[in-house]
């Protein structure tokens, strides 16, 4: 089966995107007419993800997030930067062809992203409501903020996240939203939590100025709430994971699939000794 043959089938599966929208999925490097000998499922297809696809004997990645640093993966303001021309000739030398789909997940109906990371904190049958955006509220059984953050790196596979607030406040409803991003987008997210009291916030990204500002000031009066951010990546990547368990039930068990976690972009250093 070639690489084409797979996307052909990945695309019919998804709902077809808006006539006439400028997409950032397709084929991003990478000849999509030779045979896949596997397929790697991954949220960012950074070098190190590249070179372990390769090693267990996968031609094709299919990612949710950039190779080029950049939001569109032009590539024509980056031919003199050194760090592209060496992941281009990784790329090359082990003949990897990249597919990014971010927009056909996300327009799947649920979103395939959050569906992804619903399933993995275990929480379908707290859902207050159906649908993802701009968020989602989930009411559990009375647990500490602290466990929440636990639990969430323990499925995530991660080493810790950020947090703003107390660990060991009581709380029985948290909910993801969207990226604060710094746009408008931030004003439905955050009507969004007001409108369903939620108390834990575990949004993909963060402003300092936006989300950031409104927990500390939430909590300075007097509210409960608190945030917690295990990164942009960690937070959609369980939506590949996902997406690595019904890809082959769609293009068929011919090419073996498998997930790679691109992992923690940040390490932690502590400087007070705890």
């Amino acid at each position: 089966m070639t690489i084409r043959e797979i996307v052909e089938k990945m695309e019919a599966h998804h709902a077809p995107l808006e006539a006439g929208r400028r997409t950032c999925d397709g084929i991003i490097t990478g000849d999509p007419d030779k045979a896949c000998t596997g397929v790697a499922l991954t949220c960012c297809p950074t070098a190190a993800v590249i070179q372990k696809a390769a090693d267990q004997g996968c031609n094709f990645i299919i990612c949710h997030e950039p190779t080029f640093f950049g939001g569109w993966d032009e590539t024509d303001w980056l031919q003199e930067n050194q760090v592209y021309l060496a992941k281009k000739e990784l790329l090359d030398r082990t003949g990897m062809v990249i597919y990014r789909n971010h927009d056909h997940l996300h327009g799947d109906t649920p979103d395939g992203i959050f569906t992804g990371l619903t399933r993995l904190l275990g929480w379908e049958e707290y859902a207050m409501a159906p649908g993802y955006m701009p968020g989602a509220c989930f009411q559990l059984p009375e647990t500490t903020v602290g466990a929440v953050a636990r639990h969430l790196a323990q499925v995530m596979h991660i080493d810790g996240m950020r947090i703003v607030g107390d660990p060991d406040m009581k709380i029985s409803r948290a909910g993801f939203t969207f990226h604060f991003l710094g746009g408008d987008m931030d004003k439905a997210s955050l009507d969004f939590i007001e409108k369903n009291d939620m108390q834990v916030i575990i949004p993909g990204e963060t402003v300092d100025w936006t989300i950031v500002e409104y927990v500390q000031d939430a909590i300075a009066l007097g509210k409960k709430r608190a945030l917690l951010v295990p990164g942009h990546f960690n937070w959609e990547e369980p939506g590949m994971e996902y997406m690595a368990g019904w890809l082959p039930d769609v293009i068929g068990t011919e090419v073996p699939v498998t997930f790679i976690q691109s992992g923690n972009q940040y390490r932690w250093l502590d400087f007070q000794g705890k």
